[in-house]
């Protein structure tokens, strides 16, 4: 299983980001027109903030939105800092629980090369079920309104959960043998030890 973080997003024509809020349809919209060019990776907000790594990253971004997140987990601290430079840098941290418009651009791309011509979208947990062509998500005119993704073979399969901010991609091995995530999104693959509080509990465990 491979974690996709979901890219920042500099977009130097729209109001900064503020506390709180969720990205701007207009700048969703930005976003896709423009493509990867706009995208900041979570390596690189960990270096602008001073953060040891992404999995800080991924702890400041829990505080952020619905919050949910204990006070024995969180740290205010890195989340303000985090948001400080995002502000002073005209970048929109990813909402939680969808896809950023540049992972949408990026899906569309590991699908292809799979040989994927059509998905079943999703919402949360499987719901509202619909036909979602890869070509679609290539067009960068076009939004594409799902959360859950996978074929009717069932050889992909890739979700995110409602508080978070990265993608779970999972994959059958003659799948991996087509295209691997590692080479369309920026992640690390889950071993053993990760848990769904990976940077948020144990830090030196990914």
């Amino acid at each position: 299983m491979f974690i996709a973080l979901n890219p920042f997003l500099r977009l130097s024509g729209h109001p900064p980001w503020q506390t709180g809020d969720w990205t701007p349809e207009s700048a969703a919209r930005a976003a896709k027109e423009q493509g990867p060019s706009c995208g900041v990776s979570w390596q690189e907000i960990a270096d602008l903030c001073g953060l040891p790594s992404v999995r800080h990253v991924n702890r400041a971004l829990r505080l952020t939105g619905s919050k949910q997140i204990s006070s024995e987990f969180a740290c205010p601290e890195d989340t303000e800092k985090m948001l400080s430079v995002c502000a002073s840098h005209s970048v929109h941290p990813p909402d939680e629980g969808c896809s950023s418009p540049l992972l949408e651009l990026s899906m569309g791309a590991f699908a292809r090369d799979l040989g994927l011509e059509c998905l079943i979208g999703a919402g949360h947990f499987g719901v509202c079920q619909s036909p979602l062509h890869t070509k679609d998500l290539l067009n960068k005119q076009q939004d594409c309104d799902w959360v859950e993704l996978w074929p009717e073979d069932l050889s992909l399969f890739c979700t995110i959960y409602t508080d978070y901010h990265y993608y779970l991609i999972c994959q059958t091995s003659k799948s991996l043998q087509k295209a691997r995530p590692e080479n369309y999104f920026e992640g690390f693959y889950a071993g053993e030890e990760t848990s769904d509080f990976w940077g948020v509990g144990n830090l030196a465990i990914f």
